[in-house]
């Protein structure tokens, strides 16, 4: 193959072989001598562009060479590639002819920041969360298996995310069953935060025994080379590696779960990547390909970056945006209130414990584990351990509070169940990131956890409005003896009301707060969203309309009470949260109504259900336009409010 020379109209471009690139298809027409040159313009874009745009950098860049040498040598069309998260597919989706989508990176309708089927025929699945690559394509392998020429399938798992349990299930579960799957180890010692447990040990003694390796094969290959006793020899010096590589390397485990491991290998070098893909591509089997790698290559804050530039936030806009004037007002970030306040719990209660599962600065942990390193516990990603361990701490007498966005406590179902509530033990859940989350999209949202808590018996589930009531709630839940959530949004607080915290209601679980009496009808919010009830009530006074505003505070147990006096007093009872309609807090206050006494002829308010629909919310620029498109922004809340007044016999504004 001849080298592919640029046209001379591309003479001026940075990314000249880059700009060649529409498909997977014009990358095989190169040789492999113009590869790094390929690498090194992908690497120069996506620095370029997603430090315009926002979004996973790091991961993206570690991977480069190896996602050059993939579509180099696998038609992934055909072939199947899945990337465990998928928030490292960047160079994937821009070799697959996505490279003009990234000027709408993770912004409204423009390209998702995870794989996504239904944007390229390249991507498998719509996935978001860590640990399951191996087993899905497990199951594509075994689909295929009965075919003369199967599809090859190549799963890419990082360091951190093979320390999932559901990744070893699917090793274990390979091991026994055989198949063909090439299993990619991209090991770059860190998930978001440097990764931790026995695993990333065990990696890093194979990490350091790569000399041994090089040294072992060099003199391995000379007595090789002796006439006649070689052959011998090496059989015997085989058997004897054998030994003393258990020795230096305890119970080796991928191969004691019957997979082949091949490595460690240069996650940089893509024609020795691709030399070794190709000759493993032959084999059959499950066979693990460890490569190293290091997360945020090329960048120039890569080392000493404290999360190897992770995530990098947009470019700042030319022209500063300014608020509307109704819009309420920002205060601290929701996160920030939340580890302040645990943080000044624990300086008066030892008791207390927090846990993260590799998330410790997303969650505002950070500054805890510098504090308390003897009381902080990062688990790694592994929501099901660390819910368990939480248990286990509980049950020996401690009050353990685990950080964990709401849409990865899904992983830990099951553990909520048999090991926290069932065992009614004072475990602590801070659900942060719930809600819509905005770019991260419909694999990231958190919009299913009151449904799926609120029905285990024990549990108590609050969500505090504001910053001071952050703190109030954490209190009384750790004090609660019992297992209890709450929940907050990715984004800052509304700024505080003029209710000082001596002078809003006793925070009880079961207890509601009115904000605001109304005649007719009345808004129970939950959550964040009380400030845009505030803000829709304010408008329709301004027409002569009273609407109240009750902060409820807690889905689970409700403030039956004040519900039943509600249903009586008014016409109309509207709920609002930032959670699935479908089994959430509107849906708490109907069954509650549907308990709540009735006299004949008693007066008994309508309920009316705001929510997320029932769909997935793909990603927008900013959470606040998933918010307004599913009707829960303060405009929203208006509309509503007048489209059930004028049903009340409300009167059309006057304009």
């Amino acid at each position: 193959m001849t080298d592919i020379v640029p046209d001379s109209s591309a003479a001026e471009s940075t990314t000249p072989l880059l700009d060649l690139i529409a498909g997977p298809e014009d990358l095989r027409k190169l040789t492999k001598d113009q590869l790094p040159q390929v690498c090194r313009e992908l690497r120069a874009f996506l620095l370029e562009t997603v430090q315009r745009t926002g979004g996973h950098l790091g991961s993206n860049l570690g991977v480069v060479e190896l996602t050059v040498a993939l579509h180099y040598l696998f038609d992934l069309r055909r072939d199947r590639c899945i990337w465990d998260v998928s928030h490292q597919a960047y160079p994937h989706k821009v070799l697959t002819g996505r490279r003009e989508g990234f000027k709408q990176l993770r912004r409204t309708g423009g390209l998702c920041g995870f794989t996504n089927p239904e944007e390229s025929e390249y991507d498998l699945f719509h996935t978001g969360h860590a640990g399951t690559s191996i087993s899905l394509g497990l199951g594509i392998a075994r689909a295929h298996a009965h075919e003369p020429n199967p599809p090859h399938v190549i799963s890419v798992i990082g360091d951190s995310s093979l320390g999932a349990g559901v990744a070893f299930e699917a090793l274990n579960h390979a091991g026994a069953i055989g198949g063909k799957q090439l299993v990619v180890l991209n090991d770059n010692e860190w998930s978001i935060s440097r990764s931790v447990g026995a695993l990333s040990k065990y990696l890093s003694r194979i990490r350091s025994n790569r000399i041994m390796q090089r040294a072992g094969q060099e003199t391995k290959n000379l007595i090789h080379a002796i006439p006649v006793i070689g052959p011998k020899f090496d059989k015997a010096l085989d058997d004897f590696g054998e030994v003393m590589r258990h020795m230096v390397v305890p119970g080796h485990v991928f191969e004691e779960l019957g997979v082949r491991y091949v490595g460690p290998v240069d996650g940089h070098d893509v024609k020795g990547l691709i030399d070794v893909i190709a000759n493993l591509r032959k084999l059959d089997g499950v066979v693990v390909l460890h490569i190293l790698t290091e997360k945020g290559k090329g960048h120039p804050d890569g080392p000493s970056h404290p999360e190897r530039v992770h995530a990098v936030k947009p470019a700042p806009p030319a022209h500063k945006v300014e608020p509307k004037d109704d819009a309420p007002k920002q205060g601290i970030a929701f996160t920030k209130a939340f580890a302040t306040a645990l943080e000044n719990l624990a300086e008066r209660d030892v008791r207390v414990h927090a846990l993260t599962a590799a998330m410790p600065s997303g969650t505002g942990l950070e500054a805890f584990a510098e504090k308390f390193p003897a009381r902080f516990h990062d688990t790694g990603i592994t929501e099901q351990h660390g819910v368990a361990f939480c248990a286990g701490l509980a049950k020996a007498g401690l009050r353990p509070v685990a950080a964990i966005y709401s849409t990865f406590l899904q992983r830990a179902y099951d553990q909520c169940f048999q090991e926290v509530a069932l065992q009614n033990l004072p475990v602590t859940f801070a659900l942060d990131r719930a809600g819509p989350v905005g770019q991260d999209g419909a694999t990231h949202n958190g919009v299913f956890d009151i449904a799926y808590l609120r029905t285990f018996p024990n549990f108590v589930l609050g969500a505090p409005r504001d910053a001071t009531d952050v703190r109030r709630m954490l209190e009384a839940l750790v004090l609660h003896d019992g297992p209890a959530a709450l929940r907050f949004p990715r984004g800052n607080c509304p700024v505080d009301e003029v209710i000082p915290a001596a002078e809003r209601r006793e925070m009880v679980p079961g207890r509601a707060e009115v904000l605001r009496e109304g005649d007719d009808v009345t808004i129970w919010a939950y959550g964040p969203l009380v400030a845009d009830a505030l803000a829709a009530a304010d408008r329709l006074a301004a027409d002569g309309h009273q609407v109240g505003v009750v902060d409820a505070r807690f889905a689970k147990p409700l403030d039956e009470s004040l519900l039943a006096e509600h249903l009586r007093s008014h016409k109309l009872i509207l709920t609002v949260e930032a959670h699935q309609r479908a089994g959430g807090f509107g849906s708490a206050v109907l069954e509650a109504a549907s308990r709540t006494p009735q006299s004949e002829g008693e007066r008994h308010a309508r309920i009316r259900i705001m929510g997320i629909p029932d769909r997935f919310l793909e990603h927008t620029t900013d959470p606040s336009e998933q918010l307004a498109m599913s009707g829960l922004d303060t405009n929203g809340i208006e509309r509503a409010l007048r489209t059930h007044g004028a049903n009340l016999g409300w009167k059309a504004r006057v304009s």
